[in-house]
């Protein structure tokens, strides 16, 4: 092989070099050289390249004006530029046929510290002009023999992966107007396999933000990280974080996201070829891609769904690595996690996973030493999949479900407002690696709707708000007893309490610092009952609940029974001098650390009570 330098006749090795020369010279030259070495590139089996972002046909023709390719023959590189028609050389050198079995190796683009080994990712792909520097591509081609037409073909191969985020669907929880207010991806920073560093990617972005709007980047193998921000009203939301799985050079991967406040469920996957022209994806159907509940882990799992007490699950199925549904039926073994994938799960039981309190279905998630497991998406879609939104909760159990489930670290969406008996009752006790509780919005009781649902969770440091004016018996009884980690809860608006509506609700909770304001004017038996009971950091609490209800029998019993820190800075606030009285005397186990003389005692207008 021979590299052709033009105006100068001073030859060494093969290689013909000279002074000063124009591009038109070069060009000229090669144009009218017989030897010189023409190119015909495509990707793949294509004709030609295909541009990053396209989508229709005519826009995967041909290279751009003004793209570069390098070529390397005999440890020398050269760049070739496409003019429209040809790739023509850009400077003084081009490539001239002298001999046969020449291996070329040839790269695209030919712009900034690309190679034949790897390619850099580029951070900013926000335009089509910025993307396409990241569209690696690269190829190695031997010809057996000298071409008559000297035309060397170059079959590049995508050493990229095209994703695609697509806003499917926002969850409940967020008004019509939220949108996503930010989008970006991280990769590895080169192709190269052994790369460590990463890239933050502004990604090509279509809409605003709303649903349908797009995300497009392309990206080095490998798995990928994305982080969200999502704006509802004004308010920014915190990063949300997706991850994928492996993704392959040559492919093309369009990911449809739901997104909640807590966290973004993956609906499924698109997958296709991009390693020629033909990447056109058949459009999107309308129909909305529900929330499923979905299981994601770094690691291998298995998932069994055990009926208790002769129960048995129906109309349940499951999806692996968003594969094919299929039915599951009850102590099924499925494993999930790691190069697995996620387990999603659908169903058809309008009456949730439970006939009653003592019969119900329980999820158990094995092999704990392979790390922890996060659980996504919407309950009500294990009830009515195809119309979870309107589906009838009023007859919906889970309680038990997730119990002692304690590599559970998130928990799906519980957003029904109609609640059945029991419900939620010990729903999730003793799932100790479960930081954070969800919302629930429902703002009428069920009797033990909420009983024992978060029991000795003991990761949890803030309750969830609780709307509710309208109470039921036992609704929130035991709720958060054991959670020793809890330091936030809500005041308890309700201002008639049922029976054993609050007790012991936070029963050990040995964190909580600063109580609730309880503003009951009627309460029943055991309403309050054993409420902060073994608080032992309980510093601050608001009881204003009238003088007459105090004396209900065990309406406040054992309330503050060993409860409260032994510093002086007790604060007792209560509705007035006379309901202070009634309770100390009704209460024979009322601790004299809540008592005037070792604690500050204020009625609700924050004046300092006296004996």
């Amino acid at each position: 092989m021979k590299y052709q330098k033009i105006l100068g006749l001073v030859a060494t090795a093969g290689l013909f070099l000279a002074g000063c020369a124009t591009d038109t010279d070069t060009q000229n030259a090669w144009f009218n050289d017989s030897n010189a070495v023409r190119i015909s590139a495509s990707v793949g089996n294509a004709t030609t390249r295909s541009n990053p972002t396209a989508t229709e046909n005519a826009d995967l023709e041909s290279f751009n004006n003004g793209d570069k390719i390098g070529i390397s023959n005999s440890g020398s590189s050269l760049t070739y530029t496409f003019d429209g028609n040809n790739w023509t050389p850009g400077n003084s050198e081009y490539l001239v046929w002298d001999t046969k079995n020449l291996t070329f190796q040839c790269w695209y683009p030919a712009d900034g510290k690309n190679s034949f080994e790897y390619g850099y990712i580029q951070e900013d792909q926000s335009d089509a002009d910025k993307i396409v520097k990241s569209d690696y591509m690269a190829a190695e081609t031997t010809p057996e023999t000298i071409p008559s037409n000297k035309v060397l073909t170059v079959q590049l191969k995508r050493k990229t992966a095209r994703l695609i985020f697509k806003i499917q669907h926002f969850n409940d929880q967020f008004t019509t107007s939220a949108k996503i207010n930010n989008l970006s991806i991280v990769s590895k920073a080169t192709t190269d396999v052994s790369e460590t560093a990463t890239v933050n990617i502004t990604p090509l972005h279509t809409g605003e933000g709303a649903i349908g709007s797009t995300y497009t980047a392309l990206v080095a193998p490998g798995s990928i990280e994305a982080n969200i921000k999502v704006s509802d009203g004004g308010t920014i939301s915190d990063p949300l974080v997706v991850k994928t799985g492996g993704l392959e050079a040559g492919k093309s991967y369009t990911y449809n996201l739901i997104v909640g406040k807590k966290a973004v469920t993956i609906a499924d996957v698109k997958v296709a070829d991009w390693q020629s022209a033909n990447i056109s994806e058949k459009p999107e159907t309308a129909e909305e891609i529900p929330p499923y509940v979905t299981f994601t882990a770094d690691k291998w799992h298995d998932f069994y769904l055990i009926g208790e007490n002769g129960y048995v699950h129906s109309g349940l199925e499951y999806s692996v690595n968003f594969g094919e549904w299929k039915e599951y039926t009850s102590g099924r073994s499925v494993a999930f996690g790691g190069k697995l994938g996620n387990l999603r799960l659908r169903g058809t039981n309008e009456n949730g996973t439970a006939e009653s309190a003592t019969k119900y279905a329980r999820i158990s998630i094995t092999q704990p030493g392979n790390g922890n497991v996060k659980c996504t998406g919407d309950i009500r879609t294990l009830l009515n999949y195809k119309n979870y939104k309107n589906v009838n909760t009023s007859n919906a159990r889970f309680c038990y479900l997730f119990k002692k489930c304690d590599v559970l670290t998130s928990v799906p969406d519980l957003p029904a407002t109609n609640l059945a008996a029991y419900c939620y009752s010990n729903m999730f006790e003793e799932c100790t690696s479960i930081a954070e509780a969800p919302e629930l919005p429902a703002k009428i009781m069920a009797d033990h709707c909420y009983y024992y649902m978060f029991r000795k969770c003991t990761a949890i440091k803030k309750a969830p708000e609780l709307p509710a004016k309208k109470l039921a018996p036992c609704c929130y009884t035991d709720m958060f007893s054991g959670c020793t980690a809890l330091t936030e809860v809500p005041d308890l608006l309700a201002k008639e309490l049922p029976e054993g509506c609050y007790q012991s609700m936070f029963y050990s909770c040995k964190a909580l610092v600063n109580g609730p304001t309880v503003s009951a004017t009627k309460i029943n038996k055991y309403s309050c009952y054993q409420m902060f009971e073994s608080c032992e950091k309980l510093s601050s609490v608001k009881l204003l609940i009238p003088s007459d209800q105090m004396r209900t029998s065990y309406g406040v019993d054992f309330c503050l029974s060993e409860a409260g820190t032994a510093a002086t800075s007790r604060t007792l606030t209560v509705k007035d001098k006379a309901a202070y009285d009634a309770m100390i005397k009704k209460d024979y186990y009322y601790p004299d650390l809540w008592k005037i003389g070792q604690c500050t005692v204020l009625d609700e207008l924050g004046n300092p009570i006296t004996e």
